[in-house]
């Protein structure tokens, strides 16, 4: 069986065949340079990260119809919600300081969680979700999704340095210490994105038998 995820992004097609080996599933997974992909990146003006996935899903759906592409297309979306900003910056996570980039080219690419940071200036409740949904459609044209989430909390203080994704930098687990990006392959293999894709590959399965 093969599926087509997505994105172009190899680090996210090595999680998820990863997944599928944890799994032990016969799944080959195509990223959209595999089957050619040329519309350049979807439009997400959904409210949610539900509303997004599905648009991107849907956009590749329909190409691989035109092209006769018969296989499954997977498309996640993923967003950081912070209880004590009214959920922000939820859909925006990676555009959330746009604005201010767009007016001064000289601010770093991490403009989007020092934003983050400074809005929680001198507010207690720090609690925070990542949230992350997967939107699957068949070759028939049905569809369903799964979520993935992780509670947990931003840190206080600017990071000693930024990696991609640059929120993983200041959000990490209830009752851990330890920043995302600073978590082990296993440790994160239990977190919000992660169970979204376990989720998604065990109803693939079911699909096939």
């Amino acid at each position: 069986m093969k599926v087509i995820f997505g994105t172009t992004n190899k680090r996210k097609i090595e999680d998820l065949q990863g997944i599928i080996n944890e799994l032990n599933l016969n799944i080959e997974v195509l990223g959209l340079s595999d089957i050619g992909w040329d519309r350049g990146e979807t439009e997400e003006n959904g409210a949610t990260v539900e509303e997004n996935s599905m648009m991107k899903a849907r956009a590749i759906h329909e190409f691989c119809i035109e092209k006769k592409i018969p296989y499954p297309t997977i498309a996640d979306d993923t967003g950081l919600f912070v209880d004590s900003l009214n959920g922000e910056p939820g859909i925006y996570t990676m555009r959330y300081a746009d604005d201010e980039l767009a007016k001064d080219s000289t601010l770093p690419p991490y403009q989007c969680v020092i934003k983050l940071l400074r809005n929680l200036e001198g507010k207690p409740n720090r609690d925070a979700t990542y949230k992350c949904c997967v939107t699957t459609i068949l070759e028939d044209g049905t569809s369903f999704q799964e979520i993935g989430t992780s509670k947990g909390y931003i840190k206080e203080g600017m990071p000693s340095e930024f990696k991609k994704p640059y929120h993983y930098c200041v959000f990490a687990l209830k009752d851990s210490y330890k920043a995302f990006n600073e978590l082990t392959k296993d440790e994160l293999s239990d977190t919000f994105r992660y169970n979204a894709l376990r989720k998604t590959l065990k109803r693939l399965k079911c699909h096939e038998e």
